[in-house]
């Protein structure tokens, strides 16, 4: 099996799309999709944690600064074919990592690509939602002084 994408840059632009929404859904969603697909997979990397540093900035213009350390975990696997699947995710959930990373594997792959992009496209319907409303009930208490 190899990958549906062959060039570089359309893996790039796919997979930044694609993780936008995977690092939304929550744990247990993720963990269970990742049952769904069952192909062979190499663990080059296993589920670690580790601490990554924050900068912030005041306003989004001022100078920036160390905010302090935030807890990060990483899996690096590799299916039959040699195509590589990465999870990062905030925090210390080892499985939650995993499981992105066996969907971004399940997202290159020809014969789960359709699958993989159902479940995703569903996930961001559903994170627009809860984004909208949000946004509406931010707005619902805006103040305008003039």
């Amino acid at each position: 099996m190899t990958s549906r994408f062959s060039d570089a840059s359309a893996l790039q632009a796919a997979r930044i799309a694609w993780f936008k929404i995977l690092v939304r859904v929550p744990a247990d969603v993720l963990i269970e999709a990742r049952a769904l697909f069952n192909f062979p997979i190499t663990r080059l990397k296993a589920p670690e944690i580790g601490l990554m540093m924050t900068d912030g900035r005041i306003h989004a213009t001022g100078q920036p600064f160390h905010l302090g350390e935030v807890s990060l975990t990483r899996c690096v696997l590799q299916d039959d074919s040699g195509c590589l699947g990465y999870g990062q995710i905030l925090g210390r959930n080892r499985q939650q990592a995993e499981a992105i990373a066996t969907l971004d594997l399940a997202l290159q792959r020809e014969d789960s690509c359709i699958k993989a992009e159902q479940l995703v496209a569903a996930w961001a319907r559903e994170i627009e939602e809860v984004d909208a409303l949000e946004a509406e009930r931010v707005q619902q208490t805006a103040v305008e002084f003039f």
